[in-house]
């Protein structure tokens, strides 16, 4: 029963991932920001890069780390999708195979770990290329970040949560 709701969870989580990305060339907006994200990412690394006064040469080696490690993920995240599309074929057929549904979650499960495996040689990496202090102070950075971007995605979803309620309360009126 475990290993079933594991499954379940597994499944549902990477289904919500993969329908939370845009419409637009759904194939690799997820993965491949915009070139108005890029240009924001970019401005961003720039002012955290002078703030800790980060040499050329530490961003030219982070930089090139972390194409490095942009595009194994990539190729990686091609292949849950790959992996998601068999599951939900499997799903569509009147008699499901759980032996086949249980071994592509796990091979699913296989292709995080080896993102998140990544993910820590990155950090292992950049850690490698600054100071004890400029580390530390990025991330400190990073977690400000990404408590801003937790709290306007929760922003977001009170507001269309908001907007939806709205709309029920306009269709019980008529």
């Amino acid at each position: 029963m475990k290993k079933f709701l594991s499954l379940v969870l597994t499944l549902f989580v990477s289904g919500v991932v993969f329908a939370a990305q845009p419409q637009e060339n759904k194939e690799n907006s997820m993965f491949e920001p915009s070139h108005h994200n890029q240009q924001k990412m970019k401005q961003e690394f720039d002012k955290i890069a002078k703030e800790l006064n980060i040499t050329e040469e530490q961003k030219q080696k982070m930089n090139e780390m972390m194409k490095a490690d942009m595009s194994k993920k990539r190729e990686l995240r091609q292949q849950i999708r790959e992996k998601m599309d068999a599951v939900d074929e499997e799903l569509m057929k009147e008699t499901i195979d759980m032996n086949e549904i249980n071994k592509l979650a796990a091979e699913i499960q296989q292709i995080n770990a080896e993102i998140s495996k990544i993910n820590i040689e990155s950090k292992l990496k950049v850690r490698s290329v600054l100071s004890f202090e400029q580390y530390t102070k990025m991330e400190q950075n990073r977690k400000q970040m990404m408590g801003k971007f937790k709290r306007d995605m929760s922003d977001k979803q009170d507001n269309s949560d908001k907007d939806k309620k709205a709309q029920d309360v306009k269709k019980q009126k008529k």
